[in-house]
């Protein structure tokens, strides 16, 4: 269950312990409790108490969370991972409670295989509300899956030290299913964060990442006019508007782009009509938003078997069987709706937003044990899992992390000043050409006359024109830069900045002792 605008109050007093006693544990982005399953890692720079904060809960007769791995919090998402417990029937039919429990070594031994229990990703997500931040929005999405990346990732490090998995590879570091879930603040139908999430990148730059497994190549002038490529071209339509390709396609590809990340609910409903199907209707304007909340998961690893409709009564309606009834029921609760807006007054839906939901299974391969003694082999099923990749399209768990230049950059040392981490960026970034590394030595030389850093002096019209050549350049190279080349540039641009925060500081502090 993923609850986006609790209250810390609220939630600390009486959703918690309510909760507990239906037999659900649960965290929230801020959770005081002494007790509470897991502690929190802010992944952000978010430091000021939140408002309003997202809460996930789950059954704890069935869940447990993944020990080291931690649960991960940002300004707008809250991510915990979750492994089906041992004594859990994960499946409908019986022949896939083979796969959990204990399995027989070819000695005849008892193996217990708690390891290889199917785990899943929960990201719940409360993201940008302003209806023009579009790339604020995607970036949040990005954010939330690249640090679930790495937090596996981590895990997958520790494990290999330990050597606590087998050559099978069946750690506890392996994810099988992917699933977000909350308040998108875009429409369904079409928005770049729906776009993102279905095809994993943006941008006519950005290339084919593919949802089907295709490497991660720049488009081709051939494939420009086919429907996948206009899947993630210029324009994407957001709240009736063109996003700007220049911009959406700076967005970095997300690692789960092979999982066939799909929405729970078709983009078609509401598309014709809102009043049909929405998840958001106002209290002021009354005006129905379809698909303002939504429900993504990997395809590829979990099947969808159930879905819950807009407006279903478990009480009063639970008698019921009549198909025509139901359906005239649930169309007078939807005009009802309609007419008074959210919340409804007589208090049945307290929230502006209406619930939704779905039901989902593991997908499992059946695969033939070679070594049984059996006449005809016997049959081993195994819970599909995800892939993780980067940019490049290279798998995560299989590359070595000292190769991984995008590792380079994230799991640096720590430095002393701004100037020797851009110093590390230089010598460690693997620049497609030299002309490449020359022109970026030359974007990061000061401008000619240069800035009078100690005071807030506008800069000369000579001045501003080499800024924003400059400023040209820089998108010039990130546009035609590798997959592998480009997060080094943006962290490169970044930490300039920061470099030149730091050296205004040094001088201003300098000035003020003299």
């Amino acid at each position: 269950i993923c609850l986006q605008e609790c209250e810390l109050k609220s939630f600390t007093n009486d959703l918690a312990p309510s909760m507990s006693e239906l037999g659900y544990d649960g965290i929230a982005q801020e959770d005081a409790r002494t007790e509470k399953p897991a502690a929190l890692k802010e992944a952000s720079k978010h430091r000021d108490p939140r408002n309003h904060i997202g809460a996930t809960f789950w059954k704890r007769d069935k869940f447990e969370l993944v020990r080291g791995v931690d649960v991960s919090v940002r300004t707008r998402s809250l991510t915990t991972v979750l492994r089906l417990k041992k004594d859990d029937d994960y499946g409908e039919g019986s022949s896939r409670k083979n796969f959990i429990g204990e399995k027989k070594r070819n000695n005849g031994e008892i193996e217990d295989i708690t390891t290889t229990m199917p785990t899943v990703a929960i990201v719940n997500c409360h993201l940008e509300g302003h209806p023009k931040r579009f790339l604020e929005r995607t970036l949040q999405l990005q954010h939330a899956l690249s640090d679930l990346s790495k937090m596996m990732a981590v895990q997958q490090q520790q494990e290999r030290k330990k050597k606590s998995f087998d050559n099978d590879k069946s750690g506890s570091s392996k994810l099988n299913a992917l699933i977000l879930a909350g308040d998108f603040n875009c429409e369904l139908q079409s928005s770049a964060c729906s776009t993102y999430l279905r095809m994993g990148r943006l941008g006519r730059q950005a290339g084919l990442g593919g949802i089907h497994g295709e490497d991660a190549l720049v488009i081709p002038q051939s494939l420009l006019e086919t429907s996948e490529a206009a899947e993630i071209l210029h324009p994407i339509i957001e709240w009736g508007r063109a996003l700007p390709e220049e911009t959406v396609g700076d967005v970095a590809a997300h690692p789960f782009r092979r999982n066939g990340m799909t929405s729970v609910y078709p983009t078609w409903l509401g598309r014709e009509d809102a009043r049909q199907h929405f998840t958001y209707c106002g209290e002021t304007n009354k005006r129905p938003v379809p698909g303002l909340d939504q429900i993504w998961y990997s395809s590829m690893t979990i099947e969808r078997v159930g879905l819950k409709r807009m407006f279903v009564d478990s009480g009063e309606w639970r008698c019921i069987s009549d198909e025509n009834v139901l359906s005239q029921l649930r169309d007078h609760e939807r005009r009802k709706v309609l007419t008074t807006g959210l919340p409804s007054p007589d208090g049945k839906y307290p929230s502006d937003h209406l619930p939704i939901g779905a039901v989902f299974d593991w997908k499992v391969d059946v695969k033939t044990n070679e070594n049984s003694h059996e006449k005809h082999g016997e049959n081993r099923q195994d819970v599909r899992r995800l892939q993780i990749v980067d940019e490049e399209g290279n798998n995560v768990e299989e590359a070595i992390p000292q190769d991984e230049p995008t590792v380079l950059i994230e799991e640096q040392q720590s430095f002393e000043t701004p100037n020797d981490e851009l110093a590390f960026l230089m010598k460690n970034c693997p620049f497609d050409t030299l002309e490449q590394r020359s022109d970026v030595e030359f974007l990061l030389r000061p401008i000619n006359p240069p800035m009078d850093l100690t005071t807030r002096t506008a800069p000369t019209p000579g001045q501003l024109e080499q800024l924003n050549a400059k400023r040209g350049k820089k998108s010039e190279l990130l546009k035609y830069s590798s997959l592998g080349v480009r997060p080094w540039l943006k962290k490169i641009w970044k930490v300039e900045k920061q470099v030149g925060k730091w050296k205004r500081h040094q001088l201003m502090t300098r000035k003020s002792e003299k």
